[in-house]
């Protein structure tokens, strides 16, 4: 391995006028925070004249160089540089403004590259999902939604560090950003070595996400096979990344491991598993002894636990692993692309059936999000058509809405819906109902745990879900219309959260009053409870009376949702009909919710 360190200061690293350095499609996006960007600005602004500051360490592909552009991939320390990038032309603009023209235009040459041609390009040029999103920071015309917040957030947070700075602090910070702080630069030429040091390097400080040290491993493996075969894997992570982009790509590949190994896979153990699957089923892993050796080391994960070599598996691993034939690299990586295509339609309820996104939709209201390992597996199943997808996702909505109602433990999904992934396929719908059922709560627990269930913010969604169905319910709905969105329908408390606010009683009457004598106790039992519920479409617009009820009343006589019209045809509603209705929509949702 032939490696060329060199330490340089900020002003010499960004000056070869034919360098651009390019951080490929398939890194992670801009995540910098607030944090780590003050750390930054701080170790500049507090460096005492005439001492350095080391940035840390940058490693670079390249090749041959060239009088041309010449194009580095940034292997590792792309948020750094991305983040001193916007640092320096953020000063730059803080110097014109102060009347520093010329120490402007010095930095801002710095952040520029020549292509040869006499054209003139960005010094750094981000991945895909953000190039474009950058371009317009640095210029400063991004959008008012942009795609990228942590990026327009960088600007802004050294926008609003520099306010105080005058023309001769913001000279001195120049000094010492230039001349003063330091990178130390690795240039490797070949691919392979770029990736085995990429691992060495942060075996130390912070971990890397489960995502980061996954793409390492798989790069780091096709770098050393024959052409054409890095170019394959690193195309399908970046469409890999690019469908991800938004989501958890951690939770993912733990979901992704789960379904494959039939077991519950627990988040220090994502890379050990990971590497253990990929060993036994990836053809050329035989030939990667020396990457091995070069980075699978015992160790901890970053839950504190031992983490053995994974080229030796444990027994319940071995066993959990499908014997199957193994594929090579390329077909791996287009499986593994393929699945995270579908992992993002799916949590982003985004297939092409409307009736199995309308379910989904139901799914995330709930809180399923355990239940997507089993749907990444099931989904990717020949045997099942789009009405046998409907029938289980209908199943599963009862199923994770009993256990969530009965507040069953929620650890143990993880386990449940990664053993269902091991179901033959003879048979398949009978084996997932059998399953469901065991693991259900009965009729008895579910009516009396709804009843008194209490729907609080965190889960509010859920209500609404519940209230949907009961209205679908009352209207013998047909699939003909849908009730609004949550944008345009929204939850209503019939009896207040805030009751004794003097705003409250001022809008909708005196509530503490008309609920009587010991309200207080009651309505921190009963506020959150279903039957304190309804939907409503448009915000109250009540004259507030001694019967604050009858005042609300008038409001939903106008409502053309069922369950609403309902609760206007009562003459009062204190504590006594929060629960007689409480019970009323548990005995529906027995015949709702029934597995």
């Amino acid at each position: 391995m032939k490696i060329s360190p060199n330490t340089l200061t900020l002003k010499q690293f960004f000056s070869v006028a034919n360098e651009q350095f390019v951080i490929p499609a398939y890194q992670r996006r801009y995540a910098w925070g607030m944090r780590q960007q003050r750390e930054l600005f701080d170790d500049i602004r507090l460096l005492p004249a005439g001492d350095t500051h080391l940035l840390g360490t940058l490693l670079l592909l390249s090749g041959t160089h060239s009088p041309l552009l010449n194009q580095l991939e940034l292997v590792d320390g792309q948020q750094r540089v991305t983040t001193i990038s916007i640092l320096m032309v953020v000063l730059a603009e803080q110097l014109e403004s102060k009347g520093l023209e010329k120490k402007a235009y010095d930095l801002r040459k710095l952040l520029e590259c020549e292509t040869g041609e006499g054209d003139e390009q960005p010094k750094l040029q981000l991945g895909d999902l953000d190039d474009s999103e950058y371009r317009r920071v640095m210029t400063g015309e991004w959008d008012e939604d942009p795609e990228n917040p942590q990026l327009v957030a960088a600007r802004e947070n050294f926008v609003s560090w520099f306010e105080e700075f005058t023309a001769q602090d913001l000279s001195a910070f120049q000094g010492k950003l230039l001349n003063s702080a330091a990178l130390i630069r690795l240039d490797v030429s070949a691919a392979k070595d770029a990736y085995k040091l990429f691992e060495t390097i942060n075996n130390r400080g912070l971990r890397l996400r489960p995502t980061d040290i996954i793409k390492n491993f798989l790069l780091g493996h096709a770098s050393s096979l024959p052409p054409g075969t890095l170019d394959k894997v690193k195309d399908d992570w970046r469409r890999l990344i690019v469908s991800l982009d938004g989501l958890d790509s951690d939770g993912f590949f733990r979901q992704w491991l789960a379904s494959r190994l039939h077991r519950k896979v627990t988040t220090g153990k994502v890379v050990a598993d990971f590497r253990a699957y990929y060993l036994r089923h990836v053809t050329e892993a035989e030939s990667m002894t020396e990457f091995i050796s070069a980075n699978l080391k015992d160790g901890e994960d970053e839950d504190g636990e031992d983490v053995e070599d994974v080229a030796v598996l444990d027994d319940d691993t071995a066993k959990a692993i499908p014997k199957t034939s193994k594929v090579k690299l390329i077909v791996f990586a287009k499986e593994l692309r393929r699945a995270a295509e579908l992992y993002s339609n799916l949590l982003r309820a985004n297939t092409a059936s409307k009736k199995v996104n309308r379910h989904i939709e139901n799914l995330r209201r709930i809180k399923a999000f355990q239940a997507f390992t089993w749907l990444l597996d099931m989904f990717g199943r020949d045997c099942l058509d789009d009405k046998a997808h409907v029938r289980l996702l209908r199943v599963l909505e009862n199923f994770m809405m009993r256990r969530h109602i009965c507040e069953k433990r929620s650890n143990e999904l993880e386990t449940i819906f990664a053993g269902l992934t091991g179901i033959d396929d003879r048979g398949y719908e009978q084996s997932v109902l059998a399953t469901f059922r065991e693991h259900t709560p009965d009729d008895d627990e579910f009516e009396a745990a709804f009843a008194t269930f209490p729907f609080v913010p965190a889960v509010i969604d859920r209500a609404r879900y519940a209230l949907e169905m009961f209205e679908y319910q009352a209207i013998a709905h047909k699939n003909e219309y849908y009730l609004a969105s949550p944008d345009d329908l929204e939850l209503e408390h019939i009896i207040p959260k805030a009751a004794e606010k003097l705003s409250t009683k001022a809008t909708l009457g005196d509530w503490p009053s008309y609920l009587g004598e010991g309200w207080k106790v009651k309505h921190t039992k009963m506020l959150h409870r279903i039957g304190n519920m309804t939907l409503l479409a448009d915000e109250l617009n009540v004259v507030a009376s001694n019967n604050p009820f009858l005042a609300k009343r008038k409001e939903y006589l106008k409502s053309n949702i069922r369950l609403t019209q309902d609760v206007a045809k009562l003459t009062q509603f204190k504590f006594k009909a929060v629960e007689d209705r409480s019970k009323s929509f548990a005995k529906l949702a027995l015949k709702i919710w029934r597995v």
